[in-house]
């Protein structure tokens, strides 16, 4: 089984080919979000530098959210685009499992995960996990909230995910010692993990057909509640 994942959901983009059980190639690039100019061109060097075509494959992924609106419009509009040529199903995969899945090679098995992905607006996207499993739906939640929330536990947190790059000295300030990163530092590159998650889904039925495959966003976008406050003034 050949699985082409990719991850647009934030700062940085990044994509992984998954066959015969493993991650065979993975790359990335943190473009600042400038997505749809640098998407094509990364997917296409794997290809060429792992001799494949995007009829090789038997299905293809996309992190589905939450995360950055435009990212995740050009992520998903391309896999399906993909998906319809190619005739070929679709995964989603939670963005936040994905950077869950990332963070863990380096947790010990008592250690909390949250990941966390930058929101705008002072708001984080994160959830709750540890020993494998997940422990709280996806939310957005203002940092400090979150910060005193994860004190509270009174445990190791490992952290991860693109939010760390503002919000990491209110993190460390707040859970003191028990502020942990993962071994290979915070990685921004999630497409590897989220290829892994995508064949578990993929060889348990959990496919969709292109047009069936949906983001998830956690509130409106800045422009949409624009909008609605201007027809509510109206």
């Amino acid at each position: 089984m050949k699985l082409l994942a990719i991850d647009t959901s934030g700062r940085a983009l990044s994509a992984a080919i998954f066959a015969e059980g493993e991650v065979l190639a993975s790359g990335g690039v943190d473009s600042g979000r400038n997505h749809s100019l640098e998407l094509l061109p990364l997917v296409d060097d794997l290809l060429r530098h792992n001799h494949l075509t995007f009829a090789d494959f038997d299905a293809f992924a996309a992190t589905v959210g939450p995360g950055s609106f435009t990212g995740l419009r050009i992520g998903l509009a391309t896999v399906k685009a993909w998906g319809q040529a190619c005739g070929k199903p679709l995964v989603g995969v939670s963005t936040l499992d994905a950077i869950a899945a990332t963070a863990a090679g380096g947790a010990e098995a008592a250690d909390y995960i949250a990941p966390i992905c930058d929101a705008r607006r002072n708001e984080v996207y994160t959830a709750l996990y540890r020993g494998g499993e997940r422990l709280s739906p996806d939310r957005a939640v203002g940092p400090d909230t979150l910060a005193r929330e994860l004190a509270r536990l009174n445990q190791p947190v490992l952290l991860a995910g693109d939010a760390l790059l503002t919000y990491e000295p209110l993190l460390r300030r707040e859970l003191k010692d028990n502020f942990r990163l993962p071994a290979q530092g915070n990685q921004l590159f999630f497409a590897a993990a989220a290829a892994r998650l995508a064949a578990v889904q993929y060889l348990a039925g959990a496919v969709v057909e292109p047009a069936a495959l949906l983001p998830v966003y956690l509130r409106l976008s800045e422009a949409e509640e624009k909008r609605l406050e201007a027809e509510r003034r109206a």
